[in-house]
């Protein structure tokens, strides 16, 4: 028996050290300014490394903040200092520049934490302030006060908030005038079928939905692939919808699919996004290959809405295989030019492949455009649910 209890009295010591170093804590972290005077205490999470609260945080510091659970979002100013701090990734924007975290930001009882090194070294190379953390006393140094600053003028809470709500839409039918997109054997033009479906789609969200709904191009015209998210940004749209067919070089290859903005994973990815980026040329440009560096820092800028993106285009795919007979490709990625800069959002969907002679016959039916058009409305209509739960 003592043998025993000497073997496992090791053991047993081991797994409490192991469970010790692994146990989240919670606390206070005191607030002191350069006067050396206690201004308040922000809470912590010990869970690994230190999380500070940024809401109490801020709230110490009288700093503006706007909270929007729903998207799991909170925007603190810090003077004249704007961040943006997202749940569950490990990027926030600084004045709408991303900048990446150790560690992902997580929310606890509708608080936000942020790992505490990283946010003090970002707030003390982006202010005029300097943060200096003591773990010894557990306290935040200020190297100047900031509190009592007040946010500048120029800074509309309320167009902050309604750049939140879901109240705007950009669909955007590809192709258009000299660029008729890719063509079928019976000379079906992508650009046609493209614009038909976008339109009847803005009228059903028009008809049911108290949003706007705004196509880049309403009629055959020719808009360069880098004008069609400017002009989203600049209509600050909620969601942006780009609208194609697709093709290859075999009539075999049917059904449809949705792409998100990042690197291809396979060749046949690529490959759609090489067709769909050689508009450039159209241009007056020199068509050049994105390069996985260049998709990297894009879904990196894109990271505070990337779980959007993700599950608006499981939606989609869920809605159109319940109402088309077609093969469902699933959600793929690849570097796409006109999702480069998308400040919201956004997905670029493949209604099916024109280069079969079958579903080319598909899209030329109206009420087969209907369907398609029918699928992705109600696909906004569950995301917009989800952005409301």
């Amino acid at each position: 028996m003592m043998k025993l209890f000497k073997s496992i009295y090791p053991i047993f010591y081991y797994l409490l050290f192991i469970s010790w170093c692994f146990a989240s804590t919670q606390g206070t972290i005191k607030i002191i300014d350069s006067n050396n005077l206690l201004i308040g205490k922000a809470n912590y999470i010990k869970e690994h490394q230190y999380y500070i609260s940024v809401n109490s945080f801020s709230d110490v510091l009288l700093n503006k903040n706007f909270i929007n659970n729903n998207t799991e979002k909170i925007v603190i100013y810090f003077g004249d200092t704007k961040i943006k701090i997202t749940a569950n990734t490990s990027f926030i924007i600084i004045n709408d520049k991303a900048y990446q975290l150790q560690n992902n930001v997580f929310q606890r009882k509708e608080e936000y934490y942020v790992p505490l090194d990283d946010l003090l070294t970002l707030l003390t190379q982006q202010t005029n302030t300097d943060y200096s953390m003591d773990y010894a006393s557990m306290s935040i140094k200020l190297g100047s006060v900031i509190q009592n600053i007040a946010i500048v003028e120029t800074t509309d809470l309320d167009k902050e908030k309604k750049k939140w709500q879901f109240d705007t839409i950009i669909i955007d039918p590809g192709h258009g005038g000299k660029d008729p997109g890719s063509v079928g054997y019976k000379g079906t033009k992508e650009k046609d079928i493209v614009l038909d479906v976008s339109k009847r789609l803005a009228r059903k969200i028009q008809k049911n939905l108290r949003v706007k709904t705004i196509l880049t191009r309403d009629e055959d015209v020719f808009i360069r692939l880098q004008d069609r998210t400017k002009f989203a940004n600049t209509n600050e749209g909620d969601l942006f919808i780009s609208i194609h067919v697709n093709s290859n070089e075999s009539k075999k290859p049917y059904g449809f699919e949705t792409y998100l903005l990042r690197p291809g994973r396979n060749q046949e990815a690529i490959n759609v996004a090489l067709r769909e980026n050689a508009v450039i040329e159209l241009e007056g440009n020199k068509f050049e290959k994105l390069t996985d560096e260049q998709l990297i820092q894009a879904t990196i800028a894109q990271s505070g809405f990337v779980q959007y993106s993700e599950q608006f285009a499981a939606l989609i795919q869920e809605e159109i295989d319940k109402r088309v007979q077609s093969r469902n490709r699933g959600v793929k990625q690849a570097g796409f030019y006109v999702l480069m800069g998308a400040s919201m959002p956004n997905v670029l969907i493949e209604l099916g492949y024109i280069s079969n002679p079958n579903e080319e016959k598909k899209l030329n039916s109206s009420s087969y455009r209907d369907m398609l058009a029918t699928s992705i409305y109600y696909a906004i209509l569950k995301y917009q649910k989800i952005l409301n739960d």
